[in-house]
């Protein structure tokens, strides 16, 4: 094989691979576990609740309904199922085998760090979370080997923003975002009687994008909420790599767009009683940038390009709180999250299937200056069926195969969030 082909197989099965799914949070690849008060009524209310300075990733403008120097602390413990179901994958070199993959979901810890201060009307904070992130991995010989083993994107975005209190019941806020994304991405190659080599992608970048939103309080009890995050592009650069059984490895540099969708979310926060408040959100992603993935290599072929056609998609969130005494708050929500990936592109990488949230959590106050949330929430996902075509590839062009089955997945979060009034 020339380095030529190398370069164009290594890229040409990467570009499939950069939108990915861990099946962990979050429909697409984003990463909801921004914040432990939120997480425990399953994110209704995100864009209006401003009990704490994570309201900062979801709604700026919420900054103005703090005082003083406030910081929060999240960590989020992810626990996700990836299983696939066989159901008469073929191949035209019958080389798949019986190996489904093992339980290809990988537990992960999310941090999230935010703080804010106040300057009369004018508050200043800055947040710093992983909006998104994945991680997979099948085992080595599965049977969809040649579409995915290993996947891993990280991300890490900071976040500045400021507020202002326009009115009594009005405020704004926006701020920037400095995202830095990482890619490592890995699949099986067929080399004949020289047996599977493997496919490796490492590729990184940063990206620039803005946060805005307003808070809108109509009477006293009432928070309306709305936040909007934008979409930040990727120019991710790095090296493909073939690694050929008995023979040299290849290398070749490698580029891709990779675009984050913007999302626009509207929430509601409603006093009822004293003790009981009742909290809804709506929030929009526009994953429908994802129509194709164009990849360049360094040469000289054809850009790669793979048809994504995803669609936008809706997150419907309805919760409660309800203040049990003094220093113990107890909350919890249900949610609707939808997926974007038609069924008919649905993949290996991306077995993506509409989510059902069930979520419980509490805020204990040691005192006026220190509480602690805690939250849980279990996602039920639809079960995924899948029936994927392996293209041909120059190291094998007479490869072709269907890997068709089901997957079951479902997610178990726990976090814990420290909350500091100074």
């Amino acid at each position: 094989m020339t380095g030529s082909r190398g370069a164009t197989l290594a890229v040409g099965i990467a570009a499939a691979l950069l939108l990915v799914n861990s099946e962990a949070e979050a429909s697409g690849f984003a990463l909801r576990e921004q914040s432990g008060s939120m997480l425990g009524q399953a994110f209704a209310g995100q864009n209006a609740y401003t009990n704490d300075p994570s309201v900062i990733f979801f709604n700026p403008a919420g900054m103005s309904a703090l005082d003083g120097t406030q910081a929060s602390a999240i960590t989020s413990f992810i626990f996700p199922k990836n299983e696939f179901d066989d159901d008469g994958s073929t191949t035209t070199v019958g080389v798949l085998g019986t190996n489904e993959g093992g339980d290809a979901g990988v537990n992960a810890v999310v941090p999230a760090l935010y703080g804010m201060t106040s300057f009369g009307d004018f508050r200043v904070g800055i947040g710093v979370n992983a909006p998104f992130g994945l991680k997979t991995e099948y085992d080595d010989d599965w049977i969809g080997r040649y579409a995915a083993t290993t996947s891993r994107l990280k991300t890490i975005n900071v976040n500045p923003v400021i507020s202002y209190q326009v009115t009594d019941w009005f405020s704004v806020g926006g701020g920037a975002q400095i995202q830095k994304a990482d890619a490592r991405l890995t699949n099986a190659a067929f080399f004949g009687a020289a047996g599977d080599g493997q496919i490796e992608l490492q590729a990184d970048d940063i990206g620039f994008g803005l946060t805005a939103g307003a808070l809108i309080t109509p009477m006293d009890g009432t928070q309306i909420g709305i936040g909007f995050r934008s979409s930040v592009h990727h120019d991710l650069e790095g090296r493909a790599e073939v690694h050929i059984p008995g023979a040299n490895t290849i290398n070749t540099n490698a580029q891709a767009d990779l675009d984050t969708p913007e999302t626009v979310g509207l929430s509601l926060f409603q006093r009822i009683t004293d003790r009981l408040s009742l909290v809804g959100t709506v929030e929009w992603t526009n994953w429908s940038r994802f129509d194709e993935l164009r990849v360049e290599f360094d040469t000289g072929q054809p850009d790669n390009v793979t048809e994504e056609n995803w669609e936008d998609s809706y997150f419907l969130a309805l919760g409660a709180n309800y203040q049990l005494s003094q220093k113990l708050l107890l909350r919890g929500g249900v949610a609707y999250d939808q997926t974007p990936v038609p069924d008919e592109f649905r993949t290996a990488r991306v077995p993506d299937e509409d989510r059902y949230w069930l979520a419980l959590g509490a805020t204990y106050a040691f005192s006026e200056m220190i509480s602690l949330d805690v939250g849980y929430t279990h996602i039920f996902i639809k079960q995924a069926s899948i029936e994927e075509t392996f293209e041909p590839v120059p190291t094998a062009p007479a490869l072709t195969g269907t890997l068709q089955g089901e997957y079951e997945n479902s997610v178990d979060i726990f976090v814990v969030q420290a909350n500091v009034k100074f």
